[in-house]
Formats: structure tokens, sequence, C-alpha cells
């Protein structure tokens, strides 16, 4: 469960925000709605309270409105979401022994204002999926020059008991570029699998659309 809620919200623009949108409903429940309720047939109490109200417009921001202007200015995070697909570059040491190779990949990122969800996945060379691994928690950074961001989070796979191996977690640092309407992801992993701990890397993850469709 995402603790805090409003982690990348700008403090300086959602809190005067808030003010200006609670002043605005407080007005309206206190004066309009008395207004509206002396010439109807409709009671005080059938209005929900300003209160609520700003809960109603806070959730449809977040929901819905975060990505679209002018409500995206209320965040410092850009618009990670969609389906990327690139190659997955992994690397292991088996019996003291080497082993690299390359995959397809795919991320799905699904995105609100307050939660960030990445959902992987790899496509085996005989054309069936990897299992699954989505991540548990969410850190996001600006990159050191402060023109890109950095998506930095433990992940879960669920194991494949066809492959004989459990489920593991792990550990990505992941890298979004966005040059206009073309976003991009690169960045490297490491696990705890057993018998034999896994890294690597990922290249050239395109963003391919919207459609946020699982293939498993």
């Amino acid at each position: 469960m995402n603790k805090n809620y409003f982690k990348y919200y700008k403090p300086s623009v959602i809190i005067p925000f808030l003010l200006i949108v609670g002043t605005l409903l407080s007005y309206f429940t206190a004066y309009i709605i008395p207004l509206i309720t002396s010439s109807t047939n409709i009671s005080y109490y059938q209005f929900p309270s300003a209160t609520i109200l700003i809960g109603v417009v806070i959730y449809t921001i977040d929901k819905w409105l975060w990505k679209y202007p002018p409500f995206s200015w209320l965040f410092w995070i850009d618009d990670f979401s969609g389906r990327y697909e690139g190659t997955l570059c992994y690397q292991y040491q088996d019996n003291g022994v080497g082993k690299t190779g390359e995959l397809v990949h795919i991320k799905i990122v699904s995105q609100t204002g307050s939660c960030i969800n990445v959902a992987s996945f790899t496509k085996k060379k005989d054309g069936s999926l990897s299992s699954p691994s989505n991540n548990k928690g969410m850190y996001v950074e600006f990159t050191q020059d402060g023109q890109h961001f950095n998506l930095i989070y433990n992940y879960l796979n669920e194991g494949s008991t066809e492959q004989g191996f459990p489920p593991h977690y792990g550990t990505e640092v992941v890298k979004f570029i966005k040059d206009k309407k073309n976003k991009e992801l690169s960045g490297r992993y490491f696990t705890n699998r057993t018998p034999f701990q896994t890294k690597g890397e990922f290249k050239n993850l395109k963003w391919i659309s919207n459609n946020k469709t699982h293939d498993f």
C-alpha cells in the first residue's frame, strides 16, 4: 500500500491548490447550496460536504487527470506509463561457468498520480513467456544531470515449477528518457535467485503503446 499519497506532487503547488479548491468548495456549500435548496424541494443535507467534494476532486485528478495540463503541473514526475519492448541481456554462473544471452523483454508501466506499478516478463526463444515480475515499492529520482528520471524498485518474480526455480526477489534500476513523444527505458538488474544468482541489463526498451494488457 502506498503510505505517502502525495509523494509525486509538488509541495509548493499542491498546498496552494488545495487551499484554493477548499475555499471555493466551502463557499459553494455555505452560500450557493442554500440558494439552490431555498428555491427547490431539494434538502440541504442531500448535497455532499466540502470535505467530500475535495476528496472527489483529488481522487479524479489522481486517477485520470494527472497527466493532462493543467493538472500535470501539480506533479514533479513525468508520465512513464505504457508498454515497452526491447532486449534483456542476462548473465549468471552455473557451477563456475559463465552463462550469457539475450531475450526479448517487455515492461508494462501502470501509473496514477500517486502510484507507479511495473510488470515485467521476457519471451523465451521458443516463444513462451517467462514467469512475470511485479515491483514491490518504488523510488523515483532525477538523474544526476536533472534531465531524466531513475526508477529504483525491488520486485517479486513468481518463479516457475516447470523450469524448476522458486519465487525470488530482485532489484532494478531503470533510467527513463523522454525525447518529445519518444520514451525509452534502459538499466540493470540483479536477483537472489537460487541456485544461481542472476544479473544483467536492459537495452533499448522502446515505448510501443498505451496498451497495458498483460500477455500472462
